[in-house]
């Protein structure tokens, strides 16, 4: 059924719990895993070294997180890819590159309790659904 899943990554604590509810089913489906972020600099920032250092300073966070839970899918059994992207806003960034590279099923966290989730990821998560032709699995902080 699902043989290419996209786990939206950001380093957040609902992230990982969606990061293991992919493994499940990448291990269930034996399809292939990968993990994106995407390096958002906003467009409100002063100069273009301010977008450009707010971008590095997210790519190095993604990294460093995503690194901190490999080990997840290694346990499983499972290989995983991780893709930092840098670009524009989130939603139509990770839907691009879901159609590009073909993926079956986008997995996403949702912070649906915190004010600051609701306006950052919750967003996303909201506009995933809104937008996507893909299927897409919102993980919540109860999961």
């Amino acid at each position: 059924m699902f043989r290419r899943i996209l786990l939206a990554w950001d380093g957040s604590e609902v992230a990982l719990r969606a990061f293991d509810v992919s493994i499940d089913i990448t291990r269930r489906y034996q399809a292939r895993l990968q993990a994106v972020s995407i390096a958002y600099s906003p467009a409100h920032a002063e100069t273009t070294a301010d977008r450009v250092e707010s971008a590095e300073i997210a790519r190095r966070y993604l990294l460093e997180t995503f690194a901190q839970a490999r080990d997840r899918a290694e346990r499983a059994g499972i290989d995983v890819e991780h893709e930092v992207i840098e670009g524009g806003a989130p939603v139509p960034t990770l839907l691009a590159h879901a159609r590009a590279h073909g993926f079956d099923l986008i997995v996403c966290g949702h912070h649906h309790n915190r004010r600051v989730g609701r306006l950052l990821l919750g967003g996303v998560a909201e506009a995933l659904v809104a937008d996507a032709t893909t299927p897409v699995l919102i993980v919540t902080e109860d999961w």
